[in-house]
């Protein structure tokens, strides 16, 4: 995949400290970047030549890792003579209505299935509000209530806490996030 340039562009110019020669790197793409003091990195000199001969630098920080402390709630589920189709068709449309992060599910044997519901605040197309453990418990209650109606059968229910890793995640959305995500979100800069 292509390299994508960043939306800020600075100009600057290269100063001297002591015997090596510096730059600065402005506020608001260090914020953008989630940049800290004493972070390593990696600088390559590239150049091409098209007619004219052309030169930069490269400043690489590596691999954006963000990890999450997610309520999940885990169901084991007996579908009975229901079909897994209309289990799974029921398990989108819940996935959709509450926002929810992931959804794994596994066949355990012809009829019983386990299903674990990601309640987090990062995802795919970017972050949703944080819920609390209440309005988690809430949405399992309604969602057990849904699948029952469905005619299957709960044969477990609980709510644990898991930590989840994303590694694809632009920094800039948790640059942009309420500051409440700094509750459930830890992330560094990997090379």
């Amino acid at each position: 995949m292509e390299w994508i340039e960043d939306s800020v562009v600075f100009r600057g110019a290269i100063r001297r400290s002591g015997n090596s020669l510096v730059i600065t790197i402005p506020a608001e793409l260090s914020q953008r970047l989630l940049l800290r003091e004493g972070q390593e990195f990696i600088i390559y000199g590239i150049g091409r030549k098209r007619p004219y001969f052309e030169g930069g630098l490269q400043v690489y920080l590596g691999y954006f890792i963000v990890h999450e402390k997610v309520p999940v709630v885990r169901f084991k589920i007996d579908l009975g003579a229901g079909s897994l189709e209309r289990f799974s068709s029921l398990i989108k449309e819940v996935k959709e209505a509450y926002s929810l992060s992931d959804v794994k599910y596994k066949q355990v044997d012809n009829t019983i299935v386990e299903i674990e519901l990601y309640f987090g605040a990062l995802n795919e197309k970017g972050i949703t509000r944080l819920k609390t453990r209440e309005e988690v418990e809430e949405a399992a209650s309604s969602i057990e209530f849904k699948l029952r109606m469905e005619g299957f059968k709960i044969l477990e229910r609980d709510l644990v806490e898991k930590i989840i890793e994303w590694k694809s995640i632009d920094p800039s959305t948790i640059s942009r996030a309420p500051y409440k995500i700094s509750e459930v979100v830890r992330w560094r800069w990997e090379i």
